[in-house]
């Protein structure tokens, strides 16, 4: 005999037990770090035109000479939000290095990116990528996607999913790639 009120049945457990495998999954993939893949083929990254938001054009190829962080989100994509304060960090401690953070929005308005940027208080030079032709361009699929760039522009690692980018692993590969241009 059940308690008033409180009727399971099979259909019922299985429903619960799925949403809770779902949201424990979905956790889980909020909360792994991304890692950097050093990529084989050093490739150089494909080249681009974005406007910023201040209406400024910015070429990949107007970064030669430095090492450059491309990173691909949107301000929906959970796990890309949390690893943008990362990023600001690393940006700050790297501000006298031949180093650049191009952060990339993949088809948001403009006034949905301001918005954002405005709220998470950040200072990173970010791009608009309004129809996610650059993404596509760039091979993505999963946002947030992130490539390191030597400072010739070859493509020298990629994360897909977040990634602590003020760690000390990530802050080793980037003073290592500007040590050796």
């Amino acid at each position: 005999m059940s308690e008033p009120g409180v009727h399971m049945n099979h259909k019922t457990i299985l429903g619960f037990t799925s949403q809770v495998i779902f949201a424990g999954m979905l956790a889980s993939m909020v909360h792994a770090a991304g890692t950097l893949q050093p990529t084989e083929t050093h490739e150089p990254g494909p080249d681009f035109n974005l406007a910023d938001l201040k209406g400024a054009s910015h070429t990949l190829s107007e970064y030669r000479g430095k090492v450059v962080l491309v990173n691909f989100w949107a301000s929906w994509c959970v796990p890309c939000v949390t690893e943008m304060p990362g990023m600001q960090r690393l940006q700050q401690a790297l501000e006298d290095q031949p180093f650049e953070i191009l952060a990339i929005n993949v088809s948001e308005s403009e006034n949905r990116v301001r918005e954002f940027i405005k709220r998470m208080n950040l200072n990173l030079r970010i791009l608009l990528d309004s129809n996610g032709e650059v993404f596509r361009a760039w091979n993505g699929k999963v946002l947030p996607t992130s490539y390191l760039l030597d400072g010739s522009g070859r493509i020298r690692y990629r994360v897909v999913g977040p990634m602590e980018w003020d760690s000390e692993e990530a802050r080793k590969i980037i003073e290592v790639l500007i040590k050796n241009q």
